[in-house]
């Protein structure tokens, strides 16, 4: 079962919070996230607001292949704008 979160009135979906994104540590996808929702979103957030970013993924860590996801993926939700 994927862990359901709110955050400021919208229902987020969470998945593989186990995988390991950095192997060097051990470090997971969940204690990543963890990391930036306890001490940086409240700083970076403010600043992100209305700019466009950019999906880069790693798909198998730091250390893995990388590529740019050109297009939103599928069940993106209506409020993410997209340019």
């Amino acid at each position: 079962m994927t862990p359901i979160t709110e955050v400021e009135g919208r229902r987020l979906s969470l998945s593989n919070l186990d995988k390991v994104l950095y192997p060097a540590t051990g470090t997971t996808k969940g204690e990543v996230l963890h990391y930036y929702a306890a001490t940086v979103a409240g700083a970076i957030l403010p600043h992100l607001r209305d700019r466009p970013v950019s999906f880069l993924r790693y798909p198998d860590g730091p250390g893995g292949q990388l590529f740019f996801t050109k297009n939103p993926p599928p069940g993106t939700p209506d409020w993410v704008h997209t340019t």
